[in-house]
């Protein structure tokens, strides 16, 4: 192919769409969309070559991988090496050990699978995984284990129609499969191949002249400026919460390709603006700045134990880029192509193999080892085991899908023995906030004698009991469940209700857009909700409310382990202002005003004002940045000993099965 700068160009609007998002969030909100042009980018380029060698006769797999080797392998290795010491200095035994994990699927080039599978409700923040980045060259080199025999078999044996045809097929269908899974396993559109192949596709789509061909130069130039703004303007207006990839994928891909087509055979104006030199300079280095930028972003952030300021942040993207630049001109090159080091296709081969594998070995081995936890230091050891401080209940009996299914009752009891009736005498109900107590009041069960069933169900509050809206249908029924079935203990006592009333509120207000109009649906909610358990138990048992919990912007566990680990102060991680400041204290005052309940507000025991407590003595009570460790659970359940023990059980006895 004729070396195009336009190209080149591209690659430094992806890039820098990419690099500043991570670094400065708030400053490019759609950066993320660069991404996706530089897959548009890489299945054009890919595609051309293939055809190129394929017309010729000299297309050979072992060929074809020796280039993607050269190209990819060099950089990766060298910033994989300097991370991974890094890493090992910096990063406590947990993180060390998932570190090692997602470096051999780094070298079985299944990050992106790696990522998926531990992209779960506790898993550590993407913020946190310095090979996260990885994940796009994973997705882009399974495309290219089946695509380029495919595509070389159709080119030799004449069948451009076909192929044409194949690859319209793959972009529709992998299009529909992502705009499906966005909205049914969004972490898996993000991920995987079969959700992002569309994306290559449409480059293909042009390298295969599967695209009719722009003839007049006003088209060009209308195309051009069309494709610029198909990627701008998504850069601009998306943000985190934009559903992606999916359909919102599509005016980035599509204006990568307009551009790219556009460029064929003429120049254009916006194929002069990107021919710019600074942007040349940025296009020529993307890759190895795309490797640098994110572990220089994480590792200096968990190794300060805070976010970086933006003057930090601008010298991390200052230091990826020298990195870059100096890779490029001693890493990339000098095995670019037939480069300057010579080597045989042999010997490229069995070097990449090696390599590949001493990653997959030295991943294991951090991962076997637990990232050295045999080495770590006991307050390090205390804070990691405070972050897998799970409700031992959890697994069996949370609802984690958000379905209707309720945990089987025999399963999911807790607390004193059973009694010969087989009923429990408390229920704790509502999401996973819900879910975070089960430990404490196990421990509560077992002192004050009395049985406990946990129904819980992961982003559900309780109120959903009242909904008719079909698309909270699922959510409505799991509640309606749980009261019925408490219904039928002859001696329940007490239903403790526990959500996450931070979020429920300003979610309201969101849709309302009106704090005040929340705060009044949330009381008369909570007050109907009153009113439809008494019609359905009776006046006796108790209806325990547990206000909010103090939220925070970091995992206080985690926190700590790192504060133990690099030898700093641990201040930040024990005490800090609440980022559910400004709604947790709104929505327990509705709480409050609900008549016929008793209200336990865990905030008066966690906080003085703003500033909240992640510890108590020695335990410490955070798991998360919302979620209680199990002695965090009995901390608050111990504040309910009292309601609980002066409850009477309902006046009526029915079958309790």
């Amino acid at each position: 192919m004729k070396y195009r700068t336009d190209i080149d160009g591209l690659r430094a609007v992806a890039v820098g769409g990419v690099v500043l998002f991570h670094a400065f969030p708030t400053l490019l909100t759609g950066g993320f969309i660069g991404v996706d042009v530089f897959f548009v980018l890489s299945g054009f380029l890919i595609t051309a070559i293939i055809r190129s060698d394929a017309e010729a006769g000299t297309f050979s797999i072992a060929g074809f991988y020796e280039r993607r080797f050269r190209r990819i392998l060099p950089a990766l290795l060298a910033m994989v090496a300097a991370t991974s010491l890094a890493a090992i200095v910096i990063l406590p035994p947990s993180e060390l050990r998932n570190y090692g994990k997602s470096l051999a699927g780094v070298g079985l080039f299944v990050s992106n699978i790696v990522f998926w599978n531990d992209s779960g409700y506790f898993d550590t923040a993407s913020a946190d995984k310095p090979l996260l980045h990885t994940w796009s060259l994973a997705v882009e080199e399974q495309f290219y284990i089946v695509w380029p025999i495919v595509a070389a078999l159709l080119v030799r044996l004449g069948r451009r129609r076909l192929l044409a045809g194949f690859v319209w097929a793959t972009v529709m269908l992998s299009l529909l499969a992502a705009i499906a899974a966005v909205r049914y396993s969004p972490s898996q559109a993000f991920y995987l191949l079969p959700y992002r192949a569309w994306e290559l596709g449409m480059g293909a789509l042009l390298a295969t002249g599967a695209v009719p061909p722009l003839r007049q130069q006003w088209a060009r130039e209308g195309a051009s400026w069309a494709g610029l703004a198909l990627i701008v303007v998504p850069m601009l207006a998306y943000t985190e919460a934009t559903p992606f990839p999916g359909l919102a994928a599509l005016p980035p891909c599509l204006g990568a390709l307009l551009i790219l087509h556009a460029g064929q055979g003429a120049e254009t104006r916006v194929g002069r603006m990107l021919s710019w030199r600074p942007m040349l300079f940025v296009g020529l280095v993307s890759y190895s700045f795309y490797l640098w930028h994110w572990p220089l972003l994480v590792l200096p952030r968990i190794a300060l134990n805070r976010p970086l300021t933006a003057v930090e942040a601008a010298v991390a993207v200052a230091v990826a880029l020298g990195l870059a630049a100096l890779s490029l001109r001693y890493v990339e090159k000098p095995f670019r192509g037939r480069g300057t080091i010579a080597l045989s296709r042999r010997s490229v081969l069995t070097a990449s193999l090696v390599a590949c594998i001493g990653l997959i070995g030295i991943g294991a081995g951090l991962f076997a080892t637990r990232g050295f936890q045999a080495f770590a230091a006991p307050e390090i050891v205390a804070a990691e085991r405070a972050v897998g401080s799970i409700n031992p209940l959890r697994k069996t009996c949370h609802n984690d899908e958000g379905t209707d299914v309720l945990g089987p009752v025999g399963r999911c009891m807790g607390g004193a023995p059973l009694r010969s009736n087989g009923g429990y005498q408390v229920l704790l109900w509502g999401d996973s906030h819900a879910d975070h107590l089960a430990a404490g009041f196990d421990r509560l069960g077992r002192e004050q004698g009395f049985a406990f069933r946990q129904a819980s169900v992961s982003g559900c509050d309780t109120l959903a009991i009242l909904d008719t809206d079909d698309r909270r249908k699922a959510c409505a029924d799991f509640h309606r469940k749980a009261l019925a079935e408490a219904a039928r203990q002859p001696g329940l006592r007490a239903i403790v209700i526990s959500s996450r009333w931070s979020k429920s509120l300003p979610g309201r207000a969101a849709i309302l857009k009106s704090e005040p109009g929340a705060i009044r649906q949330m009381h008369d909610k909570l007050t109907q909700m009153v009113q439809l358990i008494r019609a359905q138990i009776g006046p006796r048992p108790a209806i325990i409310l547990i206000g909010s919990t103090p939220e925070f912007d970091f995992w206080p566990a985690t926190c700590l382990a790192r504060a133990a680990k690099s030898g700093m102060g641990r201040g930040q991680c024990t005490h800090a202002v609440a980022a559910d400041r400004r709604w947790g204290p709104k929505a327990d005052r509705v709480l409050t005003g609900i008549e016929g309940v008793t209200v336990i507000l865990p905030r008066r025991s966690f906080c003085r004002g703003d500033r909240c407590q992640t510890v108590a003595g020695d335990k410490i009570l955070y798991r998360d940045d919302d979620h209680l460790t199990n002695e965090g659970a009995w901390f608050v359940a111990r504040q309910a000993a009292a309601a609980i023990a002066a409850a009477r059980p309902a006046a009526r006895a029915s079958d309790p099965r």
